[in-house]
């Protein structure tokens, strides 16, 4: 990398000016626009990603230019996890795509809003009838977290979840099995979707290890499950306690019922 002495050759140039030509120079380029087109405007880096700055250099004795990753780095990695883990279909969803017509949809769409505008850690569970939105709703809420909060989430199907974990352990590979599981422990925002859709009782072992983690460290945590809350109860009570203590209220428990199923509202 050039010095800025390099760059102006033998002008008589003091440290200062030196400085300040140099500002002027990653000004610049810091107002420059970028080509990232993943939907996220950053008007920071103007959407390039990174961030030039001026630094001084002890060892050489003068300043350098450095690149700094923007901070929007970090949203739009998460972005591109979100719709490889199959949140791809989802992420453009707002609250006007959750139609209301009967009073538990209002009831469940209102929760969701008013979740979005809390700041605490509590968790969001949708629990019951297949086909009633759960899903949309819960993707609604992670979207607002993801791009307007800017929070790290992570997104997974628990029958996904559960196949990537065999796979490993089949392999023998236990360091990717642990970096897997920690980093499910520990992100800011997890959305476990369709939880215990099918299980046996080693599965098991790893959600029960999650939320409890998870409850711990009070970690934001967003769970949907055909399972009513009952039949969670039943499975493990003290695990799933936890999860409606740490719910604080923003608990749907939807009745079983297949006119509430919108995938079969033109047959029923």
């Amino acid at each position: 990398m050039k010095s800025v002495k390099e760059m102006l050759g033998t002008s008589p140039v003091n440290k200062m000016n030196e400085y300040e030509y140099m500002n002027l120079i990653a000004d610049s380029y810091n107002n420059s626009k970028g080509n990232l087109d993943d939907g996220i405007d950053c008007p920071i880096c103007k959407n390039k990603g990174f961030i030039k700055k001026v630094v001084y250099e002890f060892l050489y004795d003068d300043y350098i230019y450095t690149m700094a990753r923007c901070e929007c780095m970090k949203k739009r990695y998460t972005l591109r996890k979100a719709k490889k883990s199959g949140l791809g279909d989802y992420i453009n969803k707002r609250f006007n795509n959750f139609t209301v017509t009967e009073k538990w949809q209002e009831d469940l769409k209102n929760r969701a809003i008013v979740y979005c505008k809390s700041d605490s850690n509590d968790w969001f569970v949708a629990l019951g009838q297949s086909g009633s939105g759960k899903t949309l709703i819960s993707c609604i809420i992670t979207n607002y977290l993801l791009l307007e909060k800017n929070k790290e989430v992570i997104y997974i199907t628990w029958t996904d979840f559960i196949s990537k974990l065999k796979r490993d352990i089949m392999s023998d590979n236990s360091q990717e099995v642990s970096d897997y599981l920690e980093s499910i422990k520990n992100v800011e925002v997890l959305f476990i979707d369709e939880l215990l859709k099918k299980y046996n009782e080693t599965d098991l072992k790893y959600i029960i290890e999650i939320i409890n983690y998870r409850y711990t460290k009070d970690l934001k945590t967003i769970i949907t499950s055909e399972k009513t809350l009952t039949e969670l109860l039943e499975i493990d009570e003290a695990t799933f306690s936890r999860m409606v203590e740490k719910s604080n209220g923003y608990i749907s428990n939807i009745a079983k019922d297949m006119k509430k199923n919108y995938r079969l509202k033109n047959v029923l």
